[in-house]
């Protein structure tokens, strides 16, 4: 199953901009592995922003949930990180289910 992820980081008041960096730059390391595992699909971080993308490739919500409560910025930044989980499909798929669709009305 694929998910869309949206992830909006804030920087806590009064964190120094060094420990906050040092923070997302071991998630960055933590996402870049998922994408060698093969279970990040797409990862994008959207320019001017504190904003990163993501599609995963997980079987379940339990699958999804757990490394996204064990990564670091996570773990470190919790309530600064804003998270927007979306379940996706191919569009190919809903393409062919409007075919089929409208061949029954």
């Amino acid at each position: 199953m694929l998910y869309f992820l949206r992830f909006e980081v804030h920087q806590p008041e009064g964190m120094p901009s060094k420990q906050f960096y040092e923070i997302w730059s071991r998630e960055a390391e933590a996402a870049l592995t998922g994408v060698r595992a093969g279970k990040v699909k797409a990862l994008y971080k959207v320019s001017g922003r504190r904003t990163a993308l993501a599609v995963v490739d997980a079987m379940d919500h339990d699958e999804l949930d757990r490394p996204l409560a064990g990564s670091p910025i996570m773990r470190e930044l919790g309530g600064s990180v804003e998270v927007e989980v979306l379940p996706i499909r191919p569009y190919e798929n809903f393409a062919e289910e409007m075919k089929r669709v409208l061949a029954k009305m």
